[in-house]
This record gives structure tokens, sequence and C-alpha cells, in this order.
């Protein structure tokens, strides 16, 4: 009888197996089934060819024809062809720059994307490749997919020796799941170095090409600091692997030594590695103090709208401050970086209010969302300290904005409008900087805070007042001023 109970046990073990290995490769096949099926073939030679296989049947292909002031991406499209639930070849018609459209319904189409000429101006904000690395970004490489439609199972075919990274990790089967491929950006090329660290929780992930006057131990290290600053300050973890990637600006477009798109959980930096930078390594963490903050404002706010005004020109003054206080800047140079600002908004004329300024971000020559924006940072910090004795400051504003708001799908200047005036002290604030169409004179307003603002000379000087009362000097304490 032992026996028998024995044998009876086995084949009701192998049956449970079996079953469950069978739900499994179900699973597993339904899973392939909700998304779409991409494949990235990326050559040497700057061009890559994309083919992309649909859940459901599309007769029309729309790509993204322009982004942050770089225009004609959909030019960019080559030899577009699509296939029909048969396999057969069907007609396509390009009907405008990044347009097609098909006589026949359509599940599988390939195309090719040049990636070879790319103004500097527009890196790294769109896709490009050379000299053996490139930065992809699935939003001007890929078409737009129905809202239903968005999640990418994505590919790559690689030169021999190339590697691809990205802030959302590879599965298994060699496969990138992608559920916002507008999000997305992926590090492709020879010779890449990764390094990773935990930082509170959050993996933080720094890859880099080309020679550099730091190791990448170093700046790993400088980029922790800012990120657990940032989760300091918000008290929010970040949902995913938190990414950075570094590559040569290779043509420097003027005095520009570096450029940033920060885009989902990854920033992308191109620097020129032969710029005239003394401190190169604190050179990197002033511009991470700006660039990480956007992966919790605005990348993990689910706010709508044009709110620019605060995403830059507050981050803006919030990494001014969070370079002070790492000590990457002194107090004097803190203040001088305001000056400059002020005298590049007064280089200009400004007839919008901060709101009208973010709608036409992108096609207005003149940077008022970053200038008047950081400006009006300033003054809000200053007015929110003086008012409460020191005691609440902007940054405190940061982890309410994510304890009340980091779920609200509301239009993001109500939101963050609300916030800025839920104090008495800056009821008015919004009606007064934020909504206001005049120009912002700090000169009648510094001396109220224990400064002295001179715009008489080439340039601007902000200084500290010589006869600060108690007050003042307090406030000034708070904003890391010592004497």
């Amino acid at each position: 009888m032992p026996h028998n109970i024995n044998q009876l046990q086995i084949v009701a073990l192998k049956l449970f197996v079996l079953i469950v290995v069978s739900m499994g490769l179900r699973s597993i096949v339904e899973a392939a089934q909700t998304q779409q099926q991409v494949k990235i073939s990326v050559s040497t030679q700057s061009v890559i060819q994309v083919e992309i296989d649909s859940l459901n049947d599309s007769r029309t292909w729309s790509f993204r024809n322009a982004y942050a002031g770089a225009l004609g991406l959909g030019d960019r499209i080559q030899k577009f062809q699509a296939l029909g639930t048969s396999g057969q070849t069907v007609d396509v018609r390009k009907i405008a720059s990044g347009e097609y459209r098909a006589d026949e319904a359509s599940k599988r189409i390939t195309y090719l994307v040049n990636l070879s000429e790319v103004s500097p101006g527009n890196l790294p904000h769109i896709s490009w490749s050379a000299n053996d690395h490139g930065v992809l970004m699935l939003a001007d490489l890929l078409p737009e997919f129905p809202e239903h439609d968005r999640r990418l199972s994505i590919r790559f075919q690689l030169p021999s020796q190339w590697l691809a990274f990205s802030a959302t990790k590879v599965d298994t089967d060699g496969s990138y799941i992608v559920e916002d491929a507008d999000d997305e950006v992926f590090f492709v090329g020879r010779d890449l170095r990764n390094r990773s660290v935990m930082v509170r929780g959050i993996e933080l992930q720094f890859v880099s090409s080309g020679d550099w006057a730091f190791s990448e131990k170093d700046a790993l290290k400088s980029a922790s600091k800012v990120l657990e600053k940032y989760f300091e300050l918000t008290h929010f973890k970040l949902t995913k692997r938190a990414a950075v990637f570094l590559a040569p600006l290779q043509t420097p477009s003027g005095s520009t030594q570096w450029k940033a798109d920060t885009r989902g959980s990854t920033v992308a930096l191109v620097m020129n590695p032969r710029a005239d930078i003394k401190y190169w390594l604190g050179q990197l963490s002033v511009i991470l103090t700006h660039e990480l903050l956007h992966l919790w404002v605005p990348n993990s706010l689910k706010l709508k709208g044009n709110y620019d005004w605060f995403f830059e020109g507050f981050t803006l003054y919030v990494a001014l401050q969070t370079a002070l206080s790492l000590k990457l800047i002194r107090f004097q140079e803190f203040l001088d970086t305001l000056a400059r600002v002020y005298d590049s908004y007064l280089s200009y004329e400004d007839n919008q209010n901060l709101i009208e300024a973010s709608e036409s971000r992108w096609t207005s020559r003149a940077p008022v969302v970053y200038d008047r924006g950081m400006l009006t940072a300033f003054l809000y910090d200053l007015t929110l300290r003086k008012a409460t004795n020191s005691r609440e400051r902007l940054l405190d504003q940061y982890r309410l904005l994510f304890d009340r708001f980091s779920a609200e799908t509301g239009d993001g200047n109500d939101v963050i409008i609300k916030l800025l005036t839920s104090s008495a002290a800056t009821r008015e604030f919004s009606k007064s900087y934020v909504e206001n169409r005049n120009r912002l004179e700090l000169e009648s307003i510094m001396a109220l805070f224990g400064f002295e603002l001179s715009t008489g000379g080439t340039r601007s000087q902000l200084k500290v007042h010589t006869g600060l009362t108690d007050e003042q000097n307090r406030l000034l304490k708070s904003l890391g001023y010592r004497k």
C-alpha cells in the first residue's frame, strides 16, 4: 500500500508540474501578443533599420517631425515599406514629411532612419549616431501608436562588439519591454563603460564613451550625492533605475561646451572633451544638479499642460541651491549666477507672463522660461523665508508636491500655483509674478532682503548689504551665507 501511494504522488506531482509549465508558456505567449514587436538594426554608417510587427491592422503611420526646436525629423525616414496581412507588399504613399498611407491594411512595416546629419544645435534632444556610438530616442525613431497599443518589445541587432544600455532592464530573452516609447532612450556603441550603484533604494547607472579628465568611479560618486539630495528633498523613490549617459560633443556649437536632455529615467549628456574647464568633475556635478532633478520634476509627475516655468525655471534655482549646499560653489558664486541671469533677462523684451512664455518656449528666441522662471523662484524663496522667519523655504514645497500631488493628473499650472500659494505669506505671489505680464525689476526689491543690486556697469552685481538687520542676517544665513 505505501508503494502505491508514492506512485500516485509522483504521478500527481508530474501532472501538477505539467499544468504549471503549460500555464507559464501560455502566459508568455499571451504577454508577447499584447505588445508591438520592434527590431532595431544598427549599422556603423549612422543608418538604422526598424522593423515593426503590429498588434492591429493599420493603414496610416505618422512620425514626429519636430522636437525641442529640431525640425524636419520626418525627412530622416527612408525606404518605408508595408506588408499586408498575407505578407504581400502593399503600396504606400508619402503624403507629407513623416506621414505615410497605404491602400490596404498592414501589420508589418520596415524603414530606414538616417542619423548621419544632425546639427550640433539639436543635440542631444534627438537620436544621433557618430564615431562608433550613438543615442537612440524611440520618440523620433518610431511612429505614433494608439494609446492601447503603446506597449513595445524592443530587440537590437548591433555591430560586432557593440553594446546597448537603457534605464529599462533587459529581459532574459534579450528584449526590452517598453511602456512608453516617448520616454525611452538607448545608448549604443563600442567601448561603452558602465558602472552602477544603489542610492537610497534607487539604482543609478552611469555609462560613458570617450576619454575624460575624471574617472567613471568619481563621476558616479558625484552623481550619487546629487541623487541622494533630491530623494531627501522629495521623499519620493523613483520607480525605475536612473541612468546617466555621457558622450563626447564632437562639434561644439558656438560657446556651448555641453548640452543635456533628461527624458523618462535617463539623462543624456554630451560634453566637449577638449573644453577649457579647470574642474571637470565639479562642472559635471553642477550640470547634474539640474538634470537629475528632472527625474522627479516633471518626469515623475503626471501633470498635464505647459508649466515649463516651474519645471525649468524653478529647477534652475533649486539646482543652484543644491550646488551651494553640496559645496560645489561658494555663496558669492551663487549670487553672481543670479546676477548673470538678470543681465540675460534685461537684454530682451518681455511682454508675457510665465504661463504664456511656457506655451511659446520652443518658438521664442528669448529664454524667458529659464531666466524669469529662475528669478521668480529666487523671489519666492526669499519671500517665504522672510515671512516665516526662515522656518519655510521653497525647497519644502517639493516634498509637499509629491506628498499631495504625485498621482494628480490635472493641469500643471493649476496644481503648482495652488501649491505655491498655499501659505498665507505667498497667497498673492502668483498674481504678482507668475500670471502678471509686468517686467521683473529686482533693483527695487533686493534691498528688502539684505542685498545690494547694481546694474550700472558692464554687468550686474549682486552682493550682501554691509549693514544687515538681525532679520536679514538670519534670512541670508538660512540661504547659505556665511560671513
